[in-house]
């Protein structure tokens, strides 16, 4: 097993794994940004004036956070549209591969419209591609394009957890029912040791595939979370919810824990191969 601190490094400079740190820091200040009551709980030292600068501090360090995730996913989009190009021009197609197709192509749009409005988002005196005026109402109108993928993915995800579930195998029970009916015949010392042996490697292999579709399930139930969370943010972006900013925050902060654990997971994973 990878050691903690060789996991972190790997997963801090994994281009993912760092886009997801700099969102989980950027969800923390908006949430105190939100509720800066909770400013000088954790500053109690301090007097107000530091607790007032603090939460303006901490606003501007989140707009800063999220023009730095942007330059860091510019090119993001590509692979999305590689992906759901990929899925489309496979032979064979069902409805999760569907929809994940048509949430790929909305997250490479997204991805697209969030990259050519950067420049101007970002203010340079002299840099300006859309105007900042414009730009503005293109990366209002992604939000809407994001809460269609969003809504894409979910739906894949959960198809996929109902078929994990429909698609797990009917457990075997040894020598009995389950058994090869050639294991069955097998008499005498040598045959029961056989046969022994061989129910011992299926109840093996039944608990190793047991163990890998409840990782599996594991897996897409906090993506499917993830994407039921993160939903909240382009609906209050585009005013179909009536959320609080902080909840939001919220929202966001536990869809950056759940996705950013499956890249925790990939990093140990590598690291382990890398080992065998």
């Amino acid at each position: 097993m990878a050691g903690y601190f060789e996991q972190f490094v790997a997963f801090g400079t994994d281009i993912v794994g760092l886009e997801r740190i700099m969102r989980f820091i950027q969800s923390v200040f908006s949430i105190l940004t939100a509720y800066p009551a909770l400013i000088p709980m954790l500053l109690s030292h301090q007097p107000s004036a530091v607790h007032k600068t603090s939460a303006l501090a901490m606003g501007q360090l989140s707009n800063h956070l999220n023009m730095t995730r942007r330059a860091v996913r510019l090119f993001w989009c590509l692979g999305s549209f590689q992906t759901s190009w990929n899925a489309y021009v496979a032979p064979e197609k069902s409805i999760e591969t569907w929809l994940a197709i048509l949430a790929d192509s909305l997250f490479g749009l997204f991805g697209l419209m969030e990259s050519v409005t950067l420049p101007d988002l970002l203010q340079v005196k002299g840099l300006s591609v859309f105007g900042l005026a414009e730009a503005v109402r293109i990366d209002d109108q992604s939000k809407s394009v994001w809460l269609a993928a969003l809504a894409c993915s979910a739906l894949c995800t959960g198809v996929k957890i109902l078929k994990s579930y429909a698609h797990r195998a009917v457990p075997e029970t040894g020598s009995g029912f389950g058994a090869p009916e050639h294991e069955k015949k097998k008499t005498g010392k040598g045959g029961e040791n056989k046969a022994q042996a061989a129910a011992e490697k299926r109840r093996q292999e039944r608990e190793a595939a047991s163990k890998e579709a409840g990782r599996k399930i594991g897996g897409l139930t906090r993506k499917l979370l993830a994407d039921l969370l993160d939903i909240a943010i382009p609906a209050w972006a585009t005013g179909l919810a009536d959320i609080d900013a902080g909840v939001v925050w919220v929202a966001m902060l536990f869809s950056t824990i759940f996705t950013g654990y499956a890249v925790w997971e990939r990093c140990g994973q590598a690291i382990d191969k890398g080992r065998a």
